[in-house]
């Protein structure tokens, strides 16, 4: 082979393996990744917000460690010995988990099923978590909830990120989380979530 179609060979050979190496970066594009394992957003007392764990071109990655401590509860349940729907609200304060600081509120709308006199239901929720110095950072998160009785531990419980206000706006992600009830001081919940780094207007 001439030295000449030795060097066309090798160039298409490069051509060929940085195009698709630009594919594979443009097929995962917008795709967002979990945050590095083990990390943890740290809260800023001063200025009352969470710094992300890291980034890249795309996302802003998040992971929250926050207690909710319900102050306010209400339902409204039309006959217990009969299957209905029961309707419930809750809010109360949000604190983080490492320094015990207040860092927001939140507030939940659910709909629950009661399927048997037991009380065994099955819970749909929608809950905001108002961060930030002005409560104007937040998430918002869709749960689903099975529970063998209303006052027994979730035996089943998916929350989701499914949206953000303010610094969050776009958010998307999951929250798990940890306790004997949903609300109680003793709950832990952890939120693993990505912001898309679009341009604001």
């Amino acid at each position: 082979m001439a030295p000449r179609d030795l060097c066309t060979l090798l160039c298409m050979a490069f051509l060929v393996g940085t195009l698709s190496a630009a594919f594979a970066q443009d097929a995962n594009h917008g795709k967002p990744r979990d945050p590095p394992v083990g990390s943890l957003s740290k809260f800023n007392p001063s200025t009352m917000h969470y710094e992300p764990v890291t980034s890249d071109k795309a996302y802003t990655y998040y992971r929250i460690k926050v207690n909710l401590n319900e102050t306010f509860f209400d339902t409204f349940t039309p006959d217990p010995k009969e299957a209905h729907l029961s309707s419930t609200v809750v809010s109360g304060d949000v604190f983080d988990n490492s320094t015990g600081i207040k860092v927001g509120t939140f507030d939940t709308s659910s709909t629950s099923t009661f399927l048997r006199a037991n009380n065994e239901l099955q819970w749909l929720a929608t809950m905001a978590v108002e961060l930030g110095p002005s409560g104007d950072d937040t998430l918002f998160v869709s749960a689903a909830l099975d529970r063998a009785n209303l006052f027994r531990e979730p035996t089943d419980f998916d929350p989701a990120v499914v949206g953000g206000t303010g610094r969050y706006k776009g958010a998307t992600g999951e929250v798990i989380h940890s306790g004997t009830s949903v609300t109680r001081p003793d709950n832990v919940y952890v939120a693993d979530f990505a912001v898309p780094r679009f341009k604001r207007f």
